[in-house]
């Protein structure tokens, strides 16, 4: 178990608890063992009846939680300065929890005494975790539990199931690496993938620009890397054709060699030389043996969609307009 402090009277104070929760462990193991109506009741979880000398109870939903305040103490100060205080939490015997769930309070407490107490470790899991950050954050338990799961956010798997779960919590507690970790996921999906995920009509307008102005800034930015790459096959392709002494009209003006003395698209742009030099070329490749595959390709037809036909031209176009 971590404390928020340390020093002989932290050691002292646990070293106390310890003996005594360990002078009462056949009281807890006969309850979790009985078979009437009353043992299963105290065996639902660790805290179902007093154990160890607990001193406080803790209530919610109705369910009662059996604790040791000076354990609560020592690890949260909310709860330290709460049994200190001149209001009744200090001296009462049940504190209500309104609010708070009941499930979420046994994994804190769970998360607080530890396996050494409880026999039991829990988990950090994707179903806890939301609920273990808004009890650590409101009771200050910031390097046992809070961090611990702000940690399990940063090394979880990112998935379309779970990006708008995990990015919700990681803004709402302005964790910026976490939010970043789903917003690239986010950026890269398809436009009909990125509807599923977050759910377009649902989402607030600041929100869906947010994430649609994400989405083109990553399309540009790959177009810009792309564009290039793009066109230099291209010309290597001209090239090659050259090379291998293949039959192709070519313009005088803009190709010596086989190589463009110019910027290929320019040349297509404005040459017609060119454009029907570039034609030539997606009829002069070979056929698909597949009828029912009428476009060109190097590959099987079958598996193979990537290609050239007579779009390209087409395509080199628009792809100089959107990147001008």
């Amino acid at each position: 178990m971590a404390f928020s402090n340390s020093g002989d009277v932290a050691e002292i104070a646990q070293l106390n608890v310890m003996q005594s929760i360990t002078s009462n462990e056949e009281i807890i193991e006969k309850g979790a063992n009985s078979s009437d109506e009353k043992g299963e009741k105290a065996a639902r979880h660790h805290f179902s009846e007093p154990w160890g000398d607990s001193d406080v109870v803790l209530v919610v939903e109705d369910e009662k939680f059996h604790v040791h305040r000076q354990i609560l103490s020592l690890n949260s100060p909310v709860f330290r300065a709460m049994f200190k205080s001149q209001f009744k939490e200090a001296t009462v015997n049940e504190i209500p929890l309104p609010g708070k769930k009941a499930h979420g309070v046994l994994d804190f407490l769970m998360k607080i005494y530890g396996p050494q107490y409880t026999r039991k470790e829990v988990e950090i899991t994707l179903e806890n975790v939301e609920q273990l950050m808004q009890l650590s954050d409101e009771y200050q338990v910031t390097e046992h539990i809070f961090q611990p799961c702000v940690k399990f956010l940063e090394y979880e798997p990112k998935t379309k199931e779970n990006v708008m779960k995990i990015r919700g919590i990681a803004e709402f507690y302005d964790l910026e690496k976490v939010r970043q970790q789903c917003d690239k996921l986010l950026s890269g999906m398809k436009l009909e993938t990125l509807s599923e995920t977050i759910q377009f009509e649902n989402v607030e307008k600041d929100k869906l620009q947010h994430f649609l102005t994400q989405r083109i800034e990553v399309l540009e930015g790959y177009l810009e890397k792309l564009y290039p790459q793009f066109m230099g096959l291209l010309a290597c392709c001209l090239w090659l054709w050259h090379e291998a002494k293949r039959n192709l009209k070519w313009c005088s003006t803009h190709f010596k060699c086989g190589k463009a003395q110019m910027n290929i698209d320019s040349c297509i742009k404005k040459c017609k030389v060119c454009q029907e030099m570039l034609d030539n070329l997606v009829l002069s490749t070979q056929l698909s043996l597949f009828s029912n595959f009428p476009y060109h390709t190097y590959g099987n037809a079958n598996f193979n969609r990537h290609r050239f036909d007579e779009s390209l031209q087409n395509i080199i176009h628009r792809y100089s307009q959107v990147m001008t």
